[in-house]
């Protein structure tokens, strides 16, 4: 019965983050918003993302992509790029948990080197809940399942970073002007 109940009786969020209040243009950097189209934003299925690709002015790009789930659904899966980057055509090099150091404190990532022809890319992702911030999947799992269990609010983010294998340190550098900012605007709802 209890377990009926909890299916049925999730805490929701009030409101969702205004993603868009990331800034744009930031030290050297300047984002442009890229659009999803509406076949990736079905299966994707976030109420709220940001997708933009910055470049700083020597060229270098990094993209930067945040979407945002008011309620993480029992048997589904949120977006990773362990799954998606696979189904895109890349190759998966290497995966492992990276922690990075950041003005907002220490950041664990998931850090994903892939490959797709000639180009290799870095990938670094984690999730925010209630719980703090999450690197893998598993974790976020467990999250779910702790905070519905405690009847509290199961809303949860990702946040990517990519780019050239090559653009290693201007990823980080990007992170550390925009992750602070990020935290700020997610602050607003809880994360």
């Amino acid at each position: 019965m209890y377990a009926a109940q909890l299916r049925h009786g999730a805490a929701t969020v009030g409101t969702l983050p205004v993603l868009d209040r990331v800034p744009a243009v930031v030290a050297g950097w300047r984002g442009e918003s890229l659009s999803t189209d509406s076949a990736t934003a079905a299966v994707l299925a976030a109420d709220v993302t940001l997708k933009r690709a910055y470049t700083r002015t020597d060229g270098t790009t990094i993209g930067v992509f945040v979407a945002y789930f008011a309620q993480q659904q029992v048997n589904s899966q949120m977006h990773s790029p362990r799954n998606c980057l696979p189904g895109s055509g890349w190759k998966v090099r290497r995966i492992a948990n990276e922690t990075i150091p950041l003005p907002v404190g220490p950041q664990v990532v998931t850090r994903m080197l892939v490959a797709q022809s000639r180009s290799e890319q870095e990938v670094l992702y984690w999730f925010r809940t209630r719980g703090g911030d999450l690197a893998g999947e598993y974790a976020v799992k467990w999250d779910l399942v702790k905070n519905s269990l405690a009847r509290r609010p199961t809303d949860a983010v990702i946040i990517r970073f990519d780019g050239a294998l090559s653009d290693s340190t201007a990823a980080r550098e990007l992170m550390a002007l925009l992750v602070p900012e990020m935290h700020t605007v997610l602050g607003e709802v809880g994360l």
